[in-house]
């Protein structure tokens, strides 16, 4: 069977910009920060206050969901998730009820907390509270709390936390009988979500896939497995300019959420249904470091075959990729390696290339970050403009490319990659191009 093209004809957002894709971009080409100090819940004993929140209220986000009756089932996260794909279903002009449900699917990069959002937090302490049984000397009686539990926790709950809920909602709204998947590999979910939909589509096996990531861990628990694994930064006084990827002075990233969604089609599908290609996704390819949990390598070797690897799908030389939009974290080890990665693979073109982090202004948004990120590589096309790294000040010797500090800057892109690096080694690579 002849390998088929794929692109992608329809594109949906909810960032810590807010809902939509031209708020999103506008405010990344103007460089502007989504940092907030988080108000929703008591952080003053927390070693980092501060955030990259959806200004959505919970009640905003339950109006922006078509269908009313899923609510108790969702958590943000699949809130997110679903406004999302109403918008990409409604860019693309896709009727998805005319769609054979067997030869369209869904694959969807989501987190492991879902279930532990503000809302089940709060709720669990309160039933903890409740079960402290008062005698000569106050303790907690766990037999209680699971009473406690059993009896006051709606039975549906359960269902928040499970990885795959919010390619099963999508999947039931739009009928998506086909290949239906979700991944979870941290920071890298979403690119290889969307990796492997464009390989299922360019294998034949569906003619259409609703594919990105969604994430949301900004609650106590996210803050709390992120502080101490020492991955976050804790500079509040700062919080403004604390996410500084491959600023000498970084020490973590900032936490962010949201979800980014694509429509990805054969080619020939959507010139037949009368359907706009946006972009043309050429070569993925994802490796794993087998090295540690969550330090990579200095010399990258992982991620520097991931690199390799795409351009060798897609047929590109390394001097024919006009931008790099980077995993950049913003923590001391991951630019570093990142940065040497990129000139294992350019060599002498890595100082040419430009490079910048959207985290820089909206977070990590982890398991949703390389859909989030890949969508701003589509915008850098569709406008040819590259958005900055922001709050880049001090250059750090062994961070020493061009990060597009602080300013966008305009340049003519046909072939754009995007890198997704993340906890257990993973790596996943993206490379589009201008649909011709």
């Amino acid at each position: 069977m002849n390998e088929r093209r794929v692109i992608i004809s329809g594109m949906g957002c909810i960032t810590p910009f807010g809902v939509g894709v031209d708020s999103f971009w506008t405010n990344l080409v103007s460089g502007n920060t989504a940092a907030k100090l988080i108000d929703t819940f008591d952080v003053s004993g927390l070693p980092t206050r501060f955030a990259a929140t959806v200004p959505l209220s919970d009640a905003e986000l339950n109006a922006g969901i078509n269908d009313q009756k899923s609510l108790k089932t969702m958590s943000r996260a699949i809130k997110y998730a679903m406004i999302s794909t109403q918008q990409a279903v409604n860019d693309s002009n896709l009727v998805t009820s005319g769609l054979d449900p067997y030869r369209f699917g869904v694959s969807l990069g989501a987190g492991g907390l879902g279930l532990w959002d503000l809302q089940y937090s709060n709720q669990m302490m309160q039933i903890v509270v409740d079960s402290i049984e008062e005698d000569e000397k106050l303790h907690l009686d766990f037999g209680k709390v699971w009473k406690n539990t059993l009896n006051n926790v709606h039975p549906l709950t359960p269902l928040k936390a499970l990885p795959n809920m919010a390619a099963a909602h999508i999947a039931i709204k739009y009928n998506a009988r086909g290949h239906c998947q979700t991944i979870s590999t941290a920071c890298t979910s979403a690119a290889q979500a969307i990796g492997e939909a464009y390989r299922i589509i360019k294998n034949g096996i569906s003619d259409v896939m609703i594919s990105g990531g969604s994430d949301s861990m900004i609650n106590p628990n996210g803050l709390i497995a992120f502080s101490t694994l020492g991955v976050i930064s804790k500079n509040n006084d700062e919080y403004r300019t604390a996410a500084r990827p491959f600023d000498k002075r970084r020490d973590g990233f900032m936490i962010g959420e949201g979800a980014a969604v694509f429509i990805l089609e054969d080619l020939a599908h959507c010139i037949e249904r009368g359907g706009k290609p946006i972009a043309e996704i050429i070569g993925y390819a994802s490796t794993c470091d087998a090295y540690r949990l969550t330090d990579e390598p200095r010399e990258a070797w992982g991620a520097t075959e991931a690199i390799k690897r795409v351009l060798q799908e897609a047929k590109i030389e390394a001097q024919n990729v006009d931008y790099i939009n980077a995993h950049g974290t913003g923590t001391l080890m991951n630019d570093v390696g990142e940065t040497n990665a990129i000139k294992n693979v350019f060599d002498k073109f890595a100082y040419k290339i430009p490079i910048s982090s959207t985290k820089s202004m909206i977070g990590h948004l982890v398991a949703a970050a390389g859909a989030v990120e890949l969508l701003a590589c589509i915008q850098s096309m569709q406008t040819q403009t590259i958005h900055p790294t922001i709050n880049y000040q001090l250059p750090d010797p062994e961070c020493d490319l061009n990060y597009v500090p602080n300013n966008s800057m305009k340049k003519s892109l046909n072939v754009v990659l995007s890198n997704s690096f993340g906890f257990g080694g993973q790596n996943a690579c993206l490379l589009i191009k201008n649909y011709h």
